[in-house]
């Protein structure tokens, strides 16, 4: 079991606006050069986690995202095949994968580890559990965790890359958690369930649990969850915390309930053929 102690966000679905540049001047007054909207968006997340929080040189930060930064990338393309230039330095360099996780790292001046992981399908979750096991066995005393990930024009292109239907309401989002194995003021606490379950499995075990606790899912495999489950669930405990699709919107649900819900959320997820669970449960 792990804590949570401090959590962020900030985010948007498509149709709304939000200028991150306005965002980070009502922080500070003179913007952090060299750097991108994606990378923005990072550090705007993780002040929201943090500003009353003052983080231990050594913690680590664990970052994911399902598309990483696409909009720099875009931008080397254009220039290379496009403008047939050669890329722009300041892009060439936010184009590395971790170069986000280094300005949140410089911004808050921590040195611990710094990882970065990148892929379609629960990732967000994966690096929850990697952070999880090094809480454990030691390796690390304290995480800052984010999810991030920036939404990508034309929509429709988005949706076919993203494997998504087209009636899907996209979104983008920085979702923060400060994770510890420390109890004390901790917001809640958290367990990613080690075991894997049949879906035979998982209805003999939701059966088991207390009728007052709240149900969300991963939100690609989410309706059909859903219809798999309608008979061993109530509706009315199931926790709807949408703001539009993107790769690691979980981390926003496990915020949203941290901040506005109230005792246990199971979060459940679709690994190929077997479910997972995360247990969620607010201490305060």
């Amino acid at each position: 079991m792990i804590y949570i102690h401090s959590v962020g966000t900030l985010g948007r679905v498509e149709g709304e606006e939000l200028d991150v540049k306005a965002a980070w001047k009502a922080i500070s007054a003179k913007m952090i050069r060299r750097t991108d909207r994606f990378i923005q968006l990072a550090l705007l997340g993780a002040h929201e986690a943090l500003k009353a929080h003052t983080l231990s040189q050594n913690t680590a930060l664990y970052m994911a995202s399902g598309q990483g930064n696409l909009a720099v990338f875009k931008r080397l393309r254009d220039q290379r095949y496009i403008h047939k230039q050669p890329p722009k330095p300041v892009d060439f360099i936010n184009s590395l994968s971790n170069t986000a996780g280094f300005y949140v790292a410089q911004y808050f001046g921590i040195t611990g580890k710094n990882l970065n992981v990148s892929r379609l399908n629960n990732v967000a979750e994966t690096l929850l559990l990697l952070a999880q096991n090094d809480l454990e066995l030691g390796h690390e005393s304290e995480i800052l965790l984010g999810g991030v990930d920036e939404l990508q024009e034309p929509y429709p292109f988005t949706r076919k890359t993203l494997g998504i239907c087209d009636d899907t309401v996209l979104g983008e989002g920085s979702n923060w958690l400060l994770l510890s194995a420390n109890k004390e003021d901790a917001l809640a606490s958290l367990v990613y369930e080690k075991e894997r379950f049949s879906l035979k499995e998982l209805q003999s075990y939701l059966l088991t649990l207390d009728k007052d606790i709240m149900y969300t899912f991963a939100q690609k495999s989410a309706t059909l969850l859903q219809k798999e489950l309608h008979n061993i669930l109530d509706e009315t405990h199931i926790f709807n915390s949408v703001n539009g699709y993107f790769e690691t919107s979980g981390l926003f649900t496990l915020v949203d309930f941290t901040k506005n819900g109230s005792g246990t959320l199971i979060y459940i997820l679709l690994e190929g053929d077997k479910y997972r669970l995360i247990r969620l449960e607010r201490l305060n």
